[in-house]
């Protein structure tokens, strides 16, 4: 039987309706963007929504993983070791793409990436890092091996990398920051690394982290993701195409994950028309452009809900994050 001119019309009502509560439009920076928010995954206190992007990155890049395994990426100590610089080598013949936050591991102490970069084929730059291993400054060899980094399974944790973007936005020096987060985040959870070493958190909760991650999927076409935590939105992570993201989406989920172990509250779902208004309010941000150190230019913004930030390069958007604001005790730090 055919279905009627009310019908017809209410279906196409019903479906306008569903794609309004599911697709947000952002604008970074003049860099405009549809993205689609798919089905969400829930686990005990964490739900994660996959999203698309309505831009499929084309350009090649290599990821550090790809390029460390390939003997074709090194970053090790600068010949005067310094906490916040180390030196970044892509012998690749694409640009070598860097996520911020993304830790590495080894040298005198670990560290994380400060911003997002690409990196130009064959080529060799300093780069901004922070450590975040305070207990150590010396390698566990001998020799030129013993100073060179190599890829670590994890990123910082949210809280550090919410606390890290605040103070970034901000022009504040954030090492302290971050050596303080990860110190708060061990007495959260009952835990003292020897060297003060974030990895240590994370070997720490390993076997709890991994009930959560499996529950989270990746799905056909993603390129990024939200994570909702004790029913608060706390982070949306934008790649530049599907398969840079799946490269990086154990780290993400962990990067949450380990914070919804140590701090386990009562789920209340949050209204999805509530977090669409969210993340288009990310359009009225202030932003800050500023060009990279390496190819394109790195942006910071910011307004009342958190701050983020991102690299845009030749008007394609490489890479985004935007964090709720970390508070303790109804204090934003």
């Amino acid at each position: 039987m055919e279905k009627s001119n009310s019908e017809i019309e209410n279906s196409e009502n019903a479906e306008d309706l569903s794609n309004i509560e599911n697709i947000a439009y952002i604008d970074i920076n003049g860099t405009k963007m549809a993205i689609e928010l798919l089905d969400s995954q829930k686990y005990e206190n964490v739900e994660a929504i996959p999203i698309k992007s309505d831009f499929f990155g084309k350009k090649d890049f290599i990821t550090l993983k790809k390029g460390y395994e390939m003997d074709l990426v090194e970053i090790k100590e600068l010949e005067n070791s310094t906490v916040n610089t180390v030196l970044c080598k892509n012998d690749s013949v694409v640009p070598l793409i860097l996520i911020d936050d993304d830790e590495i591991t080894g040298a005198m102490q670990n560290r994380i990436i400060n911003d997002t970069l690409l990196i130009p084929a064959q080529s060799s730059i300093n780069i901004h890092v922070s450590c975040t291993e305070h207990g150590r400054w010396h390698t566990r060899g001998e020799g030129e091996a013993s100073r060179t980094f190599k890829p670590s399974l994890y990123s910082a944790n949210h809280s550090t990398r919410s606390r890290k973007s605040r103070a970034s936005y901000e022009e504040r020096d954030y090492q302290g920051e971050v050596w303080d987060s990860i110190s708060e985040f061990e007495s959260r959870s009952n835990f003292k690394s020897m060297t003060s070493a974030l990895n240590d958190s994370y070997e720490n909760l390993k076997d709890k982290q991994n009930d959560y991650l499996s529950k989270f999927h990746i799905e056909d076409g993603q390129n990024g993701v939200i994570f909702i935590v004790n029913g608060e939105l706390k982070g949306l992570e934008l790649f530049y195409n599907h398969r840079i993201y799946k490269e990086y989406h154990e780290k993400l989920c962990r990067s949450y994950i380990i914070e919804a172990i140590v701090e386990k509250k009562s789920v209340d779902n949050i209204d999805r028309l509530e977090l669409m208004n969210l993340l288009e309010n990310i359009s009225q941000s202030e932003f800050k452009s500023k060009k990279s150190i390496g190819l394109g230019d790195n942006i910071k913004f910011s307004n009342d809900f958190g701050s983020g930030s991102g690299l845009i390069w030749e008007d394609e958007l490489i890479h985004m994050t935007f964090f709720k604001d970390f508070v303790i005790n109804e204090v934003i730090i």
